[in-house]
């Protein structure tokens, strides 16, 4: 069926109507005036920069061409590095966190670079260290607040129509929000005039395949499918109808063929191959994960080493057994290794039949549930990580008769086993912490865990770590 696509009038949406007679510049020129913008900031920056700190500390004004020379320097190589990286877009600059995580980068390293330059062509003494760090602040700061205009102009801008939106044409199953995909679709300069819905069969009437024909008179720019089939056949002739006209056309894939081609790509044979699983970390990316691993756990035993000794003392108290509880579990590769934890418990389980731990389970102590709901019973796993046993990161280590009872009815849970086990992973931090009262609950954990295999980064790991702390706050929660 046809269904025309009816905006709400209002910051949301603006008809059709209303966004050609306001004009406006082409929405991708944001691209060329944001790069302009930060080239001009930065050469005034670093004016600014040095001009202020030689007037602070000598009262006098430095000569001109030492911070021209220095500012364009900078200027080149942030612009050049941010183009490269495809952050001048207007979808892209739009995203507060990644470009603040940019900026941050590229301007010490900008500066890095100067200086080493500096150092080597022994002209040290012509140029003020104090002045560059005084660029440095004011370019970092200054840059981020034009990422925050960004992020508050642009939607309101192309809700407002400022700019040229280029008109679309949406083919998508009954069930897709076309509205939801509007919002998404506004960031990259697009407005929707015009939904054709498929039935259940993919099928489109004849009078929506005329619309197809007619696509380039009715002044529509391009033309998105979201198809979610397997099955192409019939794409394939909706494709063909598209090509008697010269309007752009996109096709999406929704569903389990939107996630193959989502997956990292490359050529082979002419082809291409999209990789649904990576293989294990490589050699570098082992490197900087267990020098980060022993870095991380070594100043962490140290500096929590009080708190660990008042726990200790008070488990000792509390109830009788030992302070620690150790319990085999499988790391990397399915090898064994025993798990170190504060006891919290007045049992100490390591059979092929473990029950799992409730709430307000009646074998915790009172010293347990505090530590448990805290985490802090998963503290001693420090010296695991600090063994090489596991890492900071990683999915969490079951008891042997969960492995075994999951493993034989989760096609995919040995996959866990591709990396080394964590003290938090991406399935903590995704709300699937505690118990698993039913199978459903673990194939959520383990998509998560899988999830973080196949996505693992440095900085995947730094994000997970400062969201555990964030979470560690909330004590109600059992880990």
């Amino acid at each position: 069926m046809i269904t025309p696509f009816e905006p709400k009038i209002g910051n949301d949406y603006i008809s059709y109507e209303q966004k050609s007679q306001r004009g406006g510049p082409e929405y991708h020129v944001i691209a060329y005036v944001a790069a302009a913008a930060d080239f001009i900031y930065l050469l005034g920056a670093t004016g600014v920069g040095f001009t202020g700190y030689q007037y602070v500390v000598f009262g006098s004004a430095p000569d001109p061409s030492l911070f021209i020379g220095i500012g364009l320097v900078l200027s080149t190589i942030f612009v050049l590095a941010m183009h490269s990286a495809q952050a001048y877009s207007p979808e892209s600059i739009q995203l507060l966190r990644p470009q603040i995580r940019l900026i941050c980068i590229l301007i010490p390293s900008a500066l890095a670079f100067l200086l080493t330059v500096i150092f080597f062509l022994k002209i040290g003494t012509t140029f003020s260290r104090g002045a560059i760090l005084m660029t440095a602040v004011i370019s970092l700061s200054g840059l981020i607040c034009t990422r925050l205009f960004w992020h508050w102009y642009l939607p309101s801008a192309a809700a407002a129509a400022s700019f040229k939106m280029k008109r679309i044409l949406l083919i998508c199953h009954e069930e897709f929000s076309a509205e939801h995909w509007q919002h998404k679709a506004a960031a990259s300069g697009m407005t929707l005039v015009q939904v054709l819905r498929l039935s259940d069969e993919n099928l489109l009437p004849v009078n929506a395949l005329q619309r197809l024909r007619q696509s380039e008179t009715d002044n529509i720019d391009e033309v998105f499918i979201i198809w979610r089939d397997p099955n192409v056949s019939k794409l394939e002739f909706y494709l063909g109808e598209l090509r008697r006209s010269a309007s752009p056309v996109n096709v999406i894939f929704d569903g389990v063929v939107g996630r193959l081609t989502s997956a990292p790509a490359r050529k082979i044979g002419g082809m291409t191959a999209f990789q649904t699983q990576r293989p294990p970390l490589n050699l570098y990316e082992r490197g900087t994960k267990r020098a980060f691993d022993i870095i991380f756990s070594l100043l962490a035993i140290l500096s929590l080493f009080p708190l660990l000794l008042v726990v200790a003392i008070a488990i000792k108290c509390d109830s009788r057994g030992p302070i620690l509880f150790r319990q085999v579990r499988k790391g990397y590769g399915g090898r064994s290794f025993r798990i170190l934890k504060f006891r919290s418990m007045t049992v100490m389980e390591d059979s092929a039949d473990i029950r799992q731990a409730t709430r307000n389970d009646p074998r915790v102590t009172k010293i347990g549930a505090i530590i448990r709901a805290s985490s802090i019973d998963e503290l001693p796993q420090l010296w695991n990580v600090l063994r090489g046993e596991m890492s900071i990161v990683g999915p969490r280590p079951h008891a042997l008769a969960h492995d075994e009872l999951y493993d034989a009815q989760i096609a995919k849970y040995a996959f866990r086993r591709h990396v080394k086990p964590g003290l938090t992973g991406w399935a903590q931090i995704n709300n699937c912490r505690g118990e698993t009262p039913n199978i459903e609950k673990m194939e959520e954990r383990i998509f998560h865990d899988l999830w973080y295999i196949n996505n693992w980064s440095f900085w995947l790991d730094m994000k997970i770590i400062v969201r555990t702390a964030i979470e560690i706050c909330d004590f109600g929660k059992v880990y």
